[in-house]
């Protein structure tokens, strides 16, 4: 359960560095700062000399055995006539195949923050190499019914493999994929049915054991960092 476990608290850390920025001063002077993370929960803060890719890979090569990184940028936008100054996020695992991109709109004169801060998209994890099981990827379908249920929109995902490892993998991926997406849409809940087929044979006790694992956790803190969302777990035997 490593992936959806590394995907929840890469946001909290984001959560967590957007409260440690917000109304201070270094945001005139060095905005470009980046945060890594190791396991045993210490953290390197760096201010980027160069804000590149490249930068964040020679770092990530000097720092070997670090679990996450996010990097900081201050920025600025036109939206609907008016200027919008906002923190950009950019956080990194190295177990998840995306990261995360949030941003925080501020007070250009008091730095304060204005409103929530808020999901921006997903972005391919280019620093560090994910190993995925090695067997075929499972196949996935989504189908929205017509029937809300408990006034949530409901989406029912038809995912399978005849491999249990790259499976669980997947199912986890496609849970992170789909919490962060449906972000776009904070207005709409979500009930999203989890149709799990073990192919060429029956689920072993193992499988179903770690699925009720990864259904508890999404269950207990997945659906606390993503409240419009609740997942069904349907193993198909």
């Amino acid at each position: 359960m490593e992936y959806l476990k590394a995907a929840i608290e890469l946001k909290k850390y984001i959560k967590e560095i957007n409260q440690q920025i917000i109304g201070k001063e270094l945001s005139q002077k060095n905005p470009n700062i980046l945060f890594v993370k190791f396991p045993d929960g210490s953290v390197n803060e760096l201010n980027m000399t160069d804000f590149t890719n490249d930068f964040v890979s020679a770092t990530l090569a000097s720092f070997p055995g670090s679990e996450s990184f996010i990097i900081t940028d201050l920025a600025t936008m036109n939206a609907q006539g008016q200027q919008l100054t906002y923190w950009l996020y950019k956080g990194y695992n190295n177990k998840t195949e995306n990261g995360l991109v949030y941003f925080q709109v501020i007070d250009k004169d008091t730095l304060m923050p204005k409103g929530e801060l808020q999901f921006s998209n997903l972005e391919k994890n280019i620093f560090y190499e994910i190993k995925a099981p090695d067997f075929e990827e499972s196949s996935s379908n989504a189908m929205e019914t017509d029937e809300e249920i408990k006034g949530k929109k409901s989406i029912v995902f038809l995912v399978g493999n005849m491999n249990e490892e790259r499976l669980l993998h997947d199912i986890q991926r496609l849970i992170v994929d789909t919490i962060n997406n449906v972000q776009r849409h904070s207005g709409l809940n979500f009930h999203f049915i989890l149709n799990i087929s073990k192919f060429n044979g029956a689920p072993s006790e193992d499988f179903k054991n770690r699925i009720k694992e990864i259904e508890h956790y999404t269950n207990e803190f997945v659906t606390s960092e993503y409240p419009n969302t609740e997942f069904v777990f349907d193993i198909e035997e």
